[in-house]
């Protein structure tokens, strides 16, 4: 097992140097909760939780705060000058703590063959215990209209298929935890943009990634994206609880927050940055994320996200019409669609 972390790790040599969360952060507002959130979770040592966009932002803000809190952390993101000051930042929090170190596993979500590549490493690195938590926090917004190796449109397939493939390649191993605890946890990062109309579209999922609307859509794209995030929650949380399984799914909302998906966000719609001292910070954007990982008392099948979709703590949402446009056919469209995407049945 040491050989193995030790191969996954090594290329990422750390520097020394501090790491703030993002290469991009200017004047965040200060966490208001995020301090004194994480003191009171309860502790995750023995945990092994993974969580795909775990260098900067919301993931980084999770990883952290989990990591504190005793897990052993597996950061899933691409390599980069930023993944490598992530790694060596919990690094470098948990060396005198007694936490086991952190863990990179290089996964592009782009690209469906990288993405298990990824899992087959995860699976090694928890071959022993299992996995006590898959959090699928990576996500684009009103990118390009592009597509990805596979063919589909990127934000479809970085924030809703390679989430799929991860969730079944590695739900072995979340039962494999859920048998030896009691429990494992699939946490889907949506958004306030999943809410409402339009009403699901299958179209979003063929594979014409490069000619979905152009520009003009890219807001269709990602609003498509984050409904399917809770639909995919909802219908996880279905066939788990017809099995009997202890795995539980649960989704959360961040609000607006201080991201580098903010600051582009902003830069489309209104041709320049917005100030990142305008909005609650990502530390704080992550607490319904780390509720959902970390509250014994979470339900499957819940959504927690910031009233009102800007900071606070978190509270409790419904996932149901006419809030969020779930419904039974929608959820089974959706389950085959990724199925089609990846090319393999998902069965629970």
């Amino acid at each position: 097992m040491y050989f193995l972390i030790t191969l996954i790790i090594a290329p990422m040599i750390c520097a020394g140097s501090a790491y703030s969360g993002s290469m991009f952060k200017t004047k965040e507002r200060p966490s208001e909760f995020y301090p004194s959130y994480v003191e009171q979770l309860p502790s995750l040592a023995g945990k092994k939780v993974a969580i795909t966009g775990a260098t900067r932002g919301l993931g980084y803000a999770t990883a952290l705060a989990c990591a504190r809190k005793g897990a052993e952390v597996i950061l899933l993101s691409r390599r980069s000058e930023v993944a490598e000051r992530a790694l060596c930042a919990i690094q470098q929090e948990v060396s005198s703590s007694g936490a086991p170190p952190p863990i990179f596993v290089e996964c592009d979500l782009l690209d469906f063959a990288k993405t298990r590549k990824a899992a087959s490493i995860v699976k090694d690195a928890v071959a022993g215990t299992g996995l006590d938590v898959l959090c699928c926090n990576a996500g684009i917004m009103l990118q390009e209209d592009l597509a990805s190796k596979d063919g589909f449109d990127i934000t479809i397939s970085t924030n809703v298929l390679s989430h799929f493939l991860l969730t079944k390649e590695l739900m072995p191993e979340l039962e494999k935890a859920a048998k030896r605890s009691g429990e494992a946890r699939i946490v889907n990062m949506s958004s306030g943009s999943g809410f409402g109309k339009p009403e699901f579209n299958p179209l979003y999922f063929s594979r014409r990634g490069g000619n979905l609307g152009g520009a003009k859509a890219s807001y269709d794209r990602y609003h498509q994206s984050k409904l399917s995030n809770l639909c995919f929650t909802s219908a996880l949380d279905d066939r788990l609880r017809a099995k009997g399984s202890n795995v539980k799914a649960m989704a959360c909302t961040p609000g607006v927050c201080g991201t580098d998906m903010f600051i582009h966000a902003t830069t489309v719609m209104g041709g320049a940055p917005a100030k990142r001292d305008t909005v609650p910070s990502a530390e704080d954007g992550s607490l319904s994320q780390l509720k959902c990982i970390a509250d014994l008392d979470i339900e499957s099948g819940d959504l927690w996200g910031p009233r009102m979709g800007m900071g606070g703590l978190p509270a409790k949402m419904d996932l149901s019409p006419p809030n969020v446009l779930v419904n039974d056919k929608v959820k089974d469209i959706l389950w085959q669609l990724c199925e089609d995407a990846v090319g393999e049945q998902f069965e629970i």
